[in-house]
């Protein structure tokens, strides 16, 4: 079994590029299936929920906020990057295999060009400090990777 002090919490993220591009609406309920093949790499790694993770989908925030305070409230959103992310809460190994899976689920040349998104895309990883109260939200991975472990 992995020692918890193993684990961290990482964001993954995928750039799709400006605009609503490559979905319908960056506001819609519907599940992105950029999002659904994330989390489906995520499962398929160590099995369904092995390793805890959540997806996002929308205007990068980073990038967003910078564009704001540059150019003020009247940013138009369909000139912003969209990004799709699956935040993990996994070991390095688990990582490792995770970023592989994602490479080879979205079809992803060295290049950047994805066949599952029909176009180029940005990779990213992102360590997230769950001891930074701004990141308390992430903290449902770990609650949920240990609710699992002890019911094993």
């Amino acid at each position: 079994m992995d020692d918890d002090d193993d684990r961290s919490v990482w964001q993954i993220v995928v750039g799709l590029g400006p605009g609503t591009t490559t979905h319908d609406s960056v506001d819609s309920e519907e599940i992105p299936p950029i999002a659904r093949a994330l989390e489906e790499s995520a499962h398929r790694v160590r099995g369904v929920n092995r390793i805890p993770c959540y997806t996002e989908y929308g205007p990068s925030i980073e990038i967003a906020a910078f564009a704001q305070r540059a150019f003020g409230e009247n940013i138009d959103p369909s000139t912003l990057p969209v990004e799709c992310s699956l935040a993990v809460y996994a070991t390095d190994a688990e990582l490792d295999e995770l970023t592989q899976a994602i490479v080879a689920d979205l079809g992803v040349d060295r290049d950047g060009y994805s066949t599952a998104v029909g176009g180029h895309v940005s990779l990213g990883l992102r360590p997230i400090s769950i001891q930074d109260p701004s990141n308390g939200f992430y903290r449902h991975l770990v609650d949920q990777y240990q609710d699992h472990v002890a019911s094993d």
